[in-house]
């Protein structure tokens, strides 16, 4: 009768505690792995997303910044040629006149700037443009539309190429160059910029610089058949 009773003895409460015990371990390891598991792929989709995001930005800059208008019209600049592109250059903003590709949302000649911006979180790196309506300049940049490239951004550093000498300077036209040392087009050969804070990070950028053929006063057309050009 003992026997019997003892062979249908349940668990002590011992037992069942430390049962509990292994299993809330067991949960709790479970628990980190899937939160490690939502976290690791969290940050392969950020970095995924940074990439495509820095891959669109780049190309765009590249389409953008590779072609301007050499197309001249009259400036009030001392000591400077008397009619010259737009193109304003510093060593952290540029606006000029160029093509933006229409596979973007829009399409034709437009006036562009790119500069670091204010926002939420830390600087922006902007890319603002609006139609190019033929006035010679363009200053309404705040009623101009905007396309966020870059976010945070700490530093943003331009420099521009001079094709005669192959140096690098801040603005242009370059400090002390004379008209006459300038290429026809009075534009750069190429355009480098430099960005600190994004993550991922940029490496530098560096844009050879294509004055837009119908107004690049410089432009030949070639001839056919091993001719000499007209």
């Amino acid at each position: 009768m003992n026997a019997a009773l003892g062979r249908r003895r349940g668990f002590t409460l011992v037992e069942v505690l430390i049962a509990l015990v292994l299993l809330s371990l067991l949960m709790l390891v479970l628990t980190s792995a899937l939160r490690s598991m939502g976290q690791v792929e969290a940050r392969v989709e950020q970095r995924i997303e940074a990439a495509d995001d820095f891959r669109l930005a780049t190309q765009l800059l590249g389409e953008v910044l590779g072609q301007a208008s050499a197309r001249r019209h009259l400036v009030q600049a001392a000591g400077g040629p008397a009619q010259a592109p737009f193109f304003e250059a510093g060593p952290e903003a540029l606006a000029w006149i160029g093509v933006m590709p229409a596979r973007f949302g829009l399409g034709g000649r437009h006036y562009l700037r790119l500069a670091l911006e204010p926002g939420e979180g830390g600087a922006r790196l902007v890319l603002r443009y609006a139609p190019w309506n033929g006035a010679p300049a363009f200053s309404a940049w705040g009623q101009a539309e905007a396309r966020v490239l870059a976010w945070p951004v700490s530093a943003l550093a331009l420099r521009y190429l001079e094709p005669a000498s192959g140096q690098w300077s801040p603005q242009w036209p370059p400090p002390g160059l004379t008209t006459n040392a300038l290429p026809p087009s009075l534009l750069p050969a190429a355009i480098e910029l430099r960005l600190d804070g994004p993550a991922p990070a940029w490496p530098p950028l560096v844009v050879a610089l294509r004055a837009n053929y119908a107004t690049d006063p410089s432009a030949v057309l070639g001839g056919f058949g091993g001719g000499a050009p007209r």
